[in-house]
């Protein structure tokens, strides 16, 4: 008694079939053929038939010429492992066991071709169905993802060298607080948790860069981030609107407090962590700006009254630098106000005032009620549309000193975009004090930095051309600075004071950019003069500031050093290209690397070839497009030196929890199942390896 394959082309007939089948003294049961959906037509058995769905499940699984589907609540992690649990969800099935290489899959739909074929592609081998009720699979799937996870969580905690859990902590906790740990103590601003190829890659920004810190199966980064989203009060099980919270961790005697994001993306959600630390005294001395730079700010905000606006892009340091610059105002004796959207950090004596435009507190209305506060000093976050530059330039002019920023490229451009704002010329011309364009670079490591010496590269050769100076240092990596060459970053700054001949051609209305350039005084007049200086001196290089800049440090170098060009910088220095997807190959044998990369080049990957495990790690590090990752055991070694061969690898490796293979030397051939007891969870590859065979592999894993 089966369905005839006639039917399968439609799920809701072919189940309705099945019913008449096993049910014909129910005729009741036919006139369900008006239900509207598959899933719907399940529940509405359930309520007409008087059984549970496990009871119809089993009763219509011969007629569907299927087996039941026995132990829901005891999947295979071997099976799990194969199918994404995002995957399951989505279409309604769950992985039980490995049935030699059948993979064996309940679902509560065998006639959807269409989850069959993906399924069959995704794990590469035969698929069975076995039949279950579609609500006892999710909630299957959901207990069985949610086991897998908190088990995967214990195994990423242990390979990141992580503490056990303390007490009856889960692995999940664990993890994440450790994740937060590391964070912290790699100098991160962001965390940032996302999918990427059926995983997901965790990844921080240190110095403006994010860099890659370990990769997630995809059940525990779900469950990682549901325990975020719980800590934060954020609702936990709806994965399809973006949520905002916050949180706040104490780590050796620090407070954090942590902004958390959350974003519905394609292939599931992505998780931003900011970290915002408390207490912590912010002096512009601490800042890293040069002294001219520094005198000239002390002084511009020593004023009694004014607007001092500082501008950038998002990211340039803007808040820490106006943050500095109250710290330095701050005492008994002066009453500060800030306004911010949001108070990213607290100031002991400081009134601070969060902007929340649902409940009626926008930068304008705050600043108004601020101004009958009596104070000596205002922040304004950020002036963003005519009405707060109106009330801000209104403060400025009776009595107030108005700290606030801007976006603009750079600092004269703040003068057009005020008049712009519907700011009166000569109303501006009085209010305004000064601007200050703001750019952020990395600074160079002081460990591993090297003198620059010949030849030198296209950039520090035009850098020497138009300055007639070379630059000092070089970058070069060492585990200081985690193999990136640099430590910290400072800022340059372009500083326009408002002289009496720029204050005379505002009042007049003036906007030209080259007139009102032509009447600054003193300072270095542009952000890539500011930045030659840190190249000169060894702070940071040439790469680094021309990144802060942009297009114009060429120009404005020029035009500094009273010099030209040769030829167009743009031509001379070539962009950086997109990476193509690159396989990492730790081995010492430079013909294993020339003929896979041989195989490879062809199909669009780059082969990086390392000879020990610290250069695996800094590539790793410094490469986020690698794919996967080769180990070569090397001949001569026994059993024993293999395994501890590649216990050691795995330390530095095993975070980045890319797809891998191991190549084992002819003498080991035998001894597969001691390495894999051994904790090798690598394919494994006979020397002499079938190139062809691990290329496919690779493609294969790519696939997945």
């Amino acid at each position: 008694m089966t369905i005839s394959s006639g039917y399968q082309s439609d799920p809701v007939t072919a189940l309705l079939e099945a019913v008449r089948q096993v049910f014909p003294e129910r005729p009741e049961l036919s006139r369900l053929d008006g239900v509207d959906g598959y899933l719907r037509l399940w529940q509405n058995l359930v309520t007409a038939s008087g059984l549970d769905e496990k009871g119809i499940a089993r009763k219509l699984a011969p007629a569907m010429g299927l087996e039941f589907a026995q132990g829901l609540e005891d999947a295979e992690s071997a099976a799990l492992s194969l199918v994404p649990s995002q995957f399951c969800r989505t279409h309604k099935v769950l992985p039980l066991r490995l049935d030699q290489l059948t993979l064996v899959v309940a679902t509560s739909n065998p006639f959807d071709e269409s989850t069959n074929d993906q399924l069959r592609f995704m794990v590469n081998r035969p698929v069975q169905w076995v039949l279950a009720a579609p609500d006892a699979i999710e909630i299957a799937a959901t207990v069985a993802y949610g086991r897998e996870a908190l088990r995967q969580a214990g195994a990423s905690v242990s390979e990141m060298g992580i503490p056990s859990a303390r007490g009856n902590e889960s692995s999940i906790v664990t993890l994440g607080r450790a994740m937060l740990a590391s964070a912290i103590e790699q100098r991160a601003s962001d965390l940032h948790i996302q999918p990427f190829v059926g995983s997901a890659s965790v990844r921080v920004r240190v110095d403006g860069k994010l860099r890659r810190v370990v990769m997630l199966q995809d059940a525990v980064a779900v469950t990682l981030i549901r325990h975020f989203k719980t800590k934060c009060g954020m609702d936990s099980t709806n994965s399809m609107i973006p949520q905002d919270g916050r949180m706040s961790l104490v780590l050796q005697d620090r407070e954090f407090d942590m902004r958390v994001s959350v974003l519905p993306a394609s292939q599931g959600e992505r998780l931003v962590i900011r970290f915002l630390e408390q207490g912590r005294v912010r002096r512009l001395s601490g800042a890293g700006f040069s002294l001219a730079a520094l005198q000239t700010l002390r002084r511009v905000i020593r004023r009694p009254s004014g607007m001092v606006i500082l501008t950038g892009p998002t990211g340039c340091g803007k808040t820490s630098t106006l943050y500095g610059m109250l710290s330095e105002l701050n005492s008994h004796s002066v009453n500060i106000i800030t306004v911010e959207n949001p108070v990213e950090y607290r100031i002991p004596g400081v009134s601070q005032v969060d902007v929340n435009e649902r409940q009626g507190r926008s930068f304008a209305q705050a600043l108004r009620s601020i101004l009958r506060q009596d104070p000596d000093i205002v922040l304004v976050g950020e002036i963003r549309d005519a009405e707060t530059a109106e009330i801000a330039v209104q403060a400025s002019l009776t009595g107030h000193l108005v700290l606030s920023t801007l976006h603009t490229n750079d600092a004269l451009t703040a003068i057009p975009r005020l008049l712009g704002l519907g700011i009166e010329p000569t109303v501006l011309a009085d209010a305004l004090a000064a601007v200050a364009a703001q750019r952020l670079c990395r600074t160079l490591c002081t460990e591993c930095r090297a003198p620059v010496t010949e030849p030198y590269s296209p950039e520090e050769l035009a850098f020497l051309q138009t300055t007639h100076n070379p630059p000092r240092y070089r970058r070069i990596g060492c585990k200081t600075c985690d193999y990136t060459g640099f430590f910290g970053r400072l800022p340059i700054v372009d500083i326009v004071e408002m002289s009496p001949a720029l204050r005379d051609a505002v009042a007049a209305g003036e906007s030209r950019l080259t007139t009102l350039d032509a009447l600054r005084e003193g300072g270095l007049k542009s952000l890539a003069a500011s930045g030659s200086l840190r190249i000169i001196s060894g702070d940071t290089t040439v790469h680094e500031v021309m990144e802060a800049v942009g297009p114009s440090f060429w120009p404005e170098l020029a035009r500094h050093y009273g010099t030209t060009f040769d030829s167009d910088p743009q031509d001379a220095i070539p962009e950086p290209m997109a990476l193509s997807p690159a396989v990492l190959l730790m081995s010492a044998d430079a013909g294993l690397a020339e003929s896979l990369n041989n195989l490879l080049a062809p199909l669009g990957y780059r082969l990086l070839s390392v000879a020990t495990r610290e250069a695996a790690h800094a590539t790793l590090v410094q490469d986020e497009e690698v794919v996967f990752v080769i180990g070569d055991i090397e001949d001569h070694l026994s059993l024993e030196q293999a395994q501890s061969w590649f216990l050691k690898n795995r330390a530095q490796i095993a975070w980045a929890r890319l797809p891998s293979a191991v190549l084992v030397p002819q003498s080991l051939a035998a001894e597969h199942a001691a390495l894999r007891d051994s904790g090798v969870m690598a394919a494994m590859f006979n020397k002499p390896v079938h190139y062809s065979e691990l290329v496919q592999h690779i493609r294969r894993s790519r696939a997945l």
